[in-house]
């Protein structure tokens, strides 16, 4: 390895005005940031912020860097809100305030291991908490990346993956968590051979790491649930593979129970508070559907048919009711056939394209038919607004060419589409269960929140 040698000179006679006790840990003039530690994390937590440099309170044997001063207000106000506070909102003030570790240590650079991974953070004796590779924390980047990148979610993910580890000292993981991929375990998960990404993830692991032993993959799952949020881990398990995807539900699933039967903590609740934290303080975009949307491959439909049991269960926009009920009368009158309007599906084909299909049976209920329009999606780069363009028919099948036939049932929901704004939007949370907030969305029109469509994804 190279290296760069800098050196100096000076005259003998030259005066080196430095002040060594600056560097003493024991006889520092406290700063705003000491003030702020102590009135907001030691005195009502009881619990201590080390970010003067001191090498003994890690392994000695690595090179390891301090945390820069103006990183340390940052990282522990991430740490308050996103896990003291989030904790304390769901569980109550006592409960954070026996189990949170009694000191965080915070570092500047990673801690570099010879398997060539990094450690990110540590738990000790469940009393200490060790956090590195803080320097280089953009708090300033909206787009919150989920996948990598040295980000406010990917540190409050190694908090809660180092506190899941403490309260597991508290109360075991239960045995049957370690059955369900009990064959798969690998130690030695940094091996790219044995342990590649596409492997470990076909297996049913939340991670690489996770896969190096169950203890670290009960704590990998409860923080990926926690912090990257549940919308993020639906679609990691569904693009994993049918058996990994029952594996990682599967774990999901035992972790609720874990939390709830050994602590009694709604987790539902606590994935909610560390998701907000994200959202309000951090504008985080990536819970939108807006954002999953145009990816491109989150989801392929959904379907509007009265009487569909979410919409009994959260409710229809008397608007879009009205529309369909009208588009029903419309599709029996035409040739006075009395056809039966049954459902209308919105295909996404991809991220510009969608097609309206709608189904419908003959007067005597005997048979299906489909009737299909095709339109341009359109999202404005900076507002995020939603308008539909009307295309040319994309084929000449019978979908196609029967609405020729009876496409004029849906004039009025295609004029709908074409002639307002939308915002797509997941159904609102507070009338779906957290656990279920991926699985429904639609489009509201920009200016009326009330006159909507939408549907249970399918993925």
């Amino acid at each position: 390895m190279l290296g760069l040698l800098l050196t100096t000179c000076t005259k003998d006679n030259e005066n080196l005005n430095v002040d060594l006790s600056t560097y003493n840990s024991d006889t520092y003039v406290p700063t705003p940031v000491d003030d702020w530690i102590w009135d907001n994390i030691t005195k009502p937590y009881n619990t201590e912020v080390v970010y003067r440099f001191n090498r003994n309170l890690t392994d000695v044997s690595k090179d390891i860097s301090p945390i820069r001063s103006e990183k340390v207000q940052p990282i522990m106000e991430a740490v308050l809100e996103g896990f003291i506070k989030a904790y304390a909102r769901v569980k109550g003030e006592a409960f954070i305030k026996t189990y949170t570790p009694k000191q965080f240590v915070l570092y500047g650079s990673a801690s570099y291991n010879t398997n060539g991974s990094i450690t990110l953070g540590t738990a000790e004796g469940g009393r200490k908490i060790v956090l590195y590779e803080l320097n280089g924390i953009d708090f300033d980047n909206p787009d919150m990346s989920l996948e990598g990148g040295n980000t406010v979610r990917r540190r409050l993910r190694t908090i809660h993956h180092e506190f899941t580890h403490i309260l597991n000292q508290i109360v075991a993981i239960p045995p049957d968590f370690e059955q369900i991929s009990k064959a798969d375990y690998e130690a030695d998960w940094t091996n790219n051979d044995i342990n590649p990404e596409s492997i470990s993830r076909s297996l049913g692991f939340i991670s690489r790491y996770a896969r190096s032993v169950y203890t670290e993959d009960f704590a990998e799952v409860t923080a990926h649930l926690l912090v990257q949020g549940q919308i993020w881990y639906d679609d990691y398990a569904r693009k994993s593979g049918v058996e990994a995807y029952r594996k990682l539900k599967l774990k999901e699933e035992m972790i609720v129970d874990y939390f709830k039967q050994y602590f009694d903590i709604d987790f539902r609740k606590l994935q909610e508070e560390v998701q907000k934290v994200f959202r309000e303080k951090y504008g985080d975009k990536t819970q939108t559907f807006e954002y999953w949307f145009s990816k491109g491959d989150y989801a392929k439909s959904f379907t509007h048919r009265p009487g569909l049991d979410y919409h009994n269960t959260y409710g229809v926009s008397p608007d879009f009711t009205a529309m369909y009920q009208r588009a029903v009368s419309s599709l029996a009158a035409i040739g006075n056939a009395g056809r039966v309007l049954d459902s209308i599906r919105f295909d996404f084909i991809d991220t510009e394209n969608m097609d309206m299909v709608m189904s419908y049976r003959n007067a005597a209920l005997s048979s299906f038919y489909y009737a299909a329009m095709a339109y341009q999606i359109n999202i404005d780069p900076n507002t995020k607004e939603v308008t539909f363009t009307r295309l040319p028919a994309r084929g000449t099948t019978t979908t196609w060419t029967n609405t020729n036939t009876v496409g004029s049932a849906l004039q009025e929901i295609n004029d709908y589409l074409t002639d307002n704004v939308f915002t797509a939007d997941w159904l609102p949370l507070e009338n779906v269960p957290h656990e279920q907030k991926g699985n429904y969305a639609g489009f509201y029109l920009k200016d009326n929140p009330d006159s909507y469509f939408y549907g249970r994804l399918v993925f």
